[in-house]
């Protein structure tokens, strides 16, 4: 049903550093109701724009809500729908990274078991569409009109090309509409104060001067001198730190281009037809072409090379097929007279610089079984016929094989952890009312000033601190001091209000509309979300869903 969905468009109010601000002055006057706004408004965009509404069909079942039966089919669909959804709004950019991180496939499983949730509630309620409703909200698809007008034709023309009849897509807008009530129903109880708006407008726009003292790491390594006791109870309690990785045992022999190149006979002819079809290669700028002559021995090498690694493709292939077949690896080396080398790699590593250039190595032998013969992969000089041939576990190694790496972040990690402690005992003695000016000149350091800026990560002076920035919203004239200390490029900083910019009334006024409407648009997603998972616990509770496979099975 693709062709039948409506695009939402609304155009986020914030952008980039202030959308990041507002979140967390959100965060901190709103009991964390926004904690789940993207996932919230996530959800509900799929389930009422990107949601699989067609009849059920009879397949495996993977969960009954309200005694409604959940099938694969509709999983299926319902993923296939993300996948493609994805792609279209990443295109070539979307990597495997990407959409595990997007997890489509627990987001399709969650959208298919809510949808059915909130569809029962909406029966409880006996809410119901009427006709008329139903008509109007057909007739309002641009996709059914010509010139803006509901075409009947065109209707069913875009039916059939989605294999629906009226009656099934009708019944299909009945569902959907009668979800659009009940969601109507739940966000008319939210609400923002004067107060919420301010506050986010005071976020957005308003601008802060901090002082400063930064600790650096650097001098509490001195002195640090840890004995060997000290390094094992470090890797026992870091040892993930140091972990190697699981490898994967590598056998494989090599077809170069280069061992056929020589074999290869090549005529007169063979030579001038390739002159004649690529002089474009033997011009140079001035468009002087080098005669067949001067090229002659370049042009024979260039064949000879190629010729080379069709050979040697074709005797890879042939290799790699015995051996798949008769599983005779070390034989067929020894019986043809080949090397066999040896190599590991690892998830993490690089490869051998021999087989750096083997792109699909790593996607092939990672995933295979002891002994087996991945496909023949090849490279600009020849072609490689590979063995898994077993692998070594990821393991913690003994402190005599990395005493050297465990001494060095050891060291870095006492040192920190001294720079912390001084600098929250900096922070302690502010907070008790020692002033920064005399701490300073004691302690033999600068206090430093950011300068007027908008709260964000990258604060201006000290550096990137997502937490710092977040810290400062909390901070007043009266309360200027955050509750920590916080690390930034190899130190700590000690941080103080300073002032606080004056805010502009007039643009407030003129802003305050569109703030009260974008806030409530987030504040009303946010409520939905949170009576459809409160719903979702007590159905759970009492019985009423039940889950026969995860995700993960499917």
């Amino acid at each position: 049903m693709t062709i039948l969905l409506i695009p939402l468009t609304t155009e986020p109010y914030f952008t980039g550093v202030q959308y990041i601000s507002m979140l967390s002055l959100m965060r901190k006057h709103a009991k964390n109701w926004l904690m789940k706004v993207i996932l919230g408004i996530i959800i509900v965009v799929f389930i009422f724009y990107f949601g699989s509404m067609r009849g059920r069909r009879q397949t495996e079942t993977i969960a009954i809500v309200d005694n409604t039966r959940i099938t694969y089919t509709e999983f299926r669909k319902e993923y296939q729908n993300l996948l493609d959804l994805y792609q279209q709004q990443y295109g070539s950019s979307l990597t495997d990274d990407m959409l595990k991180a997007l997890n489509p496939k627990q987001q399709a499983y969650n959208t298919i078991i809510e949808q059915a949730i909130i569809l029962a509630q909406a029966d409880r309620l006996n809410l119901d569409v009427s006709n008329t409703e139903l008509q109007d909200a057909i007739y309002s698809y641009p996709i059914f009109q010509r010139n803006g007008v509901f075409n009947k034709q065109l209707y069913e023309q875009r039916l059939r090309y989605q294999r629906l009849s009226p009656e099934e897509f009708e019944g299909i807008q009945k569902r959907i509409l009668k979800v659009s009530k009940l969601e109507r129903l739940i966000k008319e109880s939210a609400k923002v104060s004067e107060v919420e708006i301010y506050d986010i407008y005071r976020t957005q726009y308003g601008k802060v001067n901090l002082d400063f003292i930064k600790i650096d790491e650097a001098p509490f390594r001195e002195g640090i001198a840890p004995t060997t006791e000290d390094l094992e109870t470090f890797l026992r309690e870091q040892g993930e730190d140091f972990r190697a990785p699981r490898k994967v045992l590598l056998k494989y022999m090599v077809f170069r281009g280069d061992d056929y190149a020589g074999a290869a006979d090549l005529s007169d002819d063979e030579i001038e037809e390739y002159y004649d079809y690529h002089q474009e290669e033997f011009t140079n700028d001035e468009g002087v072409t080098s005669p067949l002559e001067e090229v002659r021995t370049t042009i024979a090498d260039a064949l000879k090379a190629q010729i080379g690694l069709d050979r040697a493709h074709d005797d890879a292939n042939l290799a790699h097929d015995i051996i798949y077949q008769e599983e005779n690896f070390e034989e067929y080396a020894r019986e043809e007279n080949r090397e066999i080398v040896t190599a590991e790699i690892s998830e993490e590593g690089e490869l051998p610089e021999e087989l750096v250039n083997l792109g699909q190595l790593k996607e092939y032998a990672l995933r295979a079984y002891a002994g087996e013969i991945i496909p023949v992969l090849s490279d600009d000089t020849g072609r490689y016929v590979i063995k898994v041939d077993g692998f070594k576990e990821s393991y913690i190694p003994e402190l005599s094989a990395i005493k050297e790496r465990v001494l060095q972040k050891y060291t870095e990690t006492e040192a920190a952890r001294r720079c912390e402690s001084h600098a929250e005992t900096l922070l302690e003695r502010l907070k008790n009312g020692e002033e920064m000016t005399t701490i300073a000149r004691n302690e033999n350091r600068t206090i430093s000033e950011t300068g007027f800026f908008v709260p964000s990560p990258q604060i201006p002076e000290i550096g990137f601190s997502p937490d710092l920035a977040e810290a400062i919203y909390e901070l007043t004239a009266k309360e200027p001091y955050p509750d920590r200390v916080f690390p930034v490029d190899g130190g700590y900083v000690v941080v103080r209000l300073k002032e606080s910019g004056a805010l502009d009334d007039e643009d407030w006024q003129s802003k305050r509309d569109a703030l009260t409407n974008y806030i409530l648009k987030i504040k009303q997603e946010t409520y939905f979300r949170s009576w459809l998972d409160e719903i979702r616990e007590s159905m759970i509770d009492a019985g009423k869903i039940k889950i026969l496979k995860v995700s993960e099975d499917l």
